[in-house]
């Protein structure tokens, strides 16, 4: 019980453990597992660095910078996981759906496939051309 406490009054004013530093430390984990494997040292020093700055960011009473890093991890995972999710709904949109380009705009058209020739008609520069579905 003693331990805990002690614990708990060194990490006083700390930053703390947030998914940023999850990510680093099952990153730098999984590298230095896959470097054993590999027999590279380069992958060791990767995957210790990764550790190293997860155990820094956990530890640094620097409240202000951890929290804008982790702002910074938070927007490329948003656009990481948007990028996956529009791939992810165009596959499978390319089953019902052809997709087009509008020659005069290159805005994408999407048209219903199996409907033979089709005149399409571009939603924001209207310029229409003829296609096969």
């Amino acid at each position: 019980m003693q331990f805990i406490q002690k614990m708990l009054f060194y990490m006083n004013g700390r930053y703390g453990m947030d998914e940023f530093s999850r990510v680093l430390l099952i990153a730098g984990l999984v590298i230095n597992l896959l470097s054993n494997f590999v027999g590279g040292l380069i992958f060791s020093v990767i995957g210790i660095a990764f550790i190293a700055y997860a155990i820094l960011r956990v530890l640094s009473k620097e409240k202000a910078a951890r929290y804008k890093e982790y702002r910074k991890y938070i927007q490329i995972k948003q656009k990481t996981v948007t990028f996956f999710q529009r791939l992810k709904n165009k596959r499978a949109q390319q089953k019902v759906y052809k997709f087009y380009t509008c020659v005069s705009c290159k805005q994408k058209v999407r048209v219903p496939k199996g409907k033979g020739k089709v005149k399409i008609t571009c939603p924001s520069c209207h310029h229409q051309f003829v296609k096969k579905t």
